[in-house]
């Protein structure tokens, strides 16, 4: 028995947040559930890839420097759904953790933008120039995107240029882009406020069978549709309602 309720053993993925309507969303799950996969967003050219990494010129404060081919989920008990499906929809599905651990997930690390670094990151750096952990890891960003682009000049000392590139891009897969900064004034309803979501992320798409399904979310409305359409489905149903 569980001696608290601060996380879960569950990793919950909500599903069709951008659908406009309920039937529309619970088509998304029945889609879902269907082909037995969650699919981690790809362009379409390179839809058959198993992970893609895109890199782009913002600050790395900004969440918008790397974009990953990633199935996210949250780690929040049942009974405090509620805020996040407020944002996200009340159309789930949920896996073990101990399952989607041996499929590579991995929480983020969030960062709260306005805070203040403990330490100062480079020495000379006065606090009015690193006045917040944005500013510290914006400076950081610019120095990593400058040292990857030392290393293609492999004329310098080619075994480093290699060492250099591959912890890179280790560091661009594995860490970096599993940064988050978040508003820590913002409310805990606010889009801006990210850290309650406790994220976890899966880089790749997430195959199951329908018996790894630890429970399904939806609306008490669409019970009778749901079990019609998964006659075989012996997990648990909950109604968010």
């Amino acid at each position: 028995m569980d001696i608290q309720r601060y996380v879960s053993r569950d990793l919950t993925h909500f599903v069709g947040r951008r659908r406009k309507t309920l039937s529309q969303q619970y088509r998304v799950l029945r889609k879902i559930l269907s082909e037995r996969v969650l699919r981690a967003p790809k362009p379409e050219r390179f839809r058959r890839a198993p992970y893609v990494l895109r890199i782009y010129r913002f600050g790395l404060s900004e969440n918008r420097a790397y974009r990953g081919s990633v199935v996210c989920f949250c780690d929040i008990p049942q009974g405090d759904l509620g805020l996040h499906m407020k944002k996200y929809g009340r159309f789930g599905l949920a896996f073990a953790k101990d399952y989607l651990l041996e499929r590579g997930a991995t929480p983020v690390m969030y960062i709260p933008d306005r805070g203040r670094p403990a330490i100062l990151p480079w020495p000379g750096y006065a606090r009015g120039r690193v006045s917040s952990n944005a500013r510290a890891y914006d400076e950081f960003w610019e120095r990593f995107r400058k040292l990857r682009q030392l290393a293609q000049d492999e004329s310098v000392n080619p075994q480093l240029s290699k060492l250099v590139r591959e912890v890179s891009a280790f560091l661009d897969i594995h860490v970096l882009s599993h940064l988050k900064f978040f508003n820590p004034f913002a409310p805990e309803s606010h889009e801006e406020n990210f850290y309650m979501e406790r994220e976890w992320r899966v880089s790749r798409d997430v195959r199951f069978a329908l018996r790894d399904v630890r429970r399904v979310i939806l609306p008490e409305s669409y019970a009778r549709d749901f079990r019609r359409d998964f006659p075989r489905y012996h997990g648990e149903l909950v109604f968010p309602d």
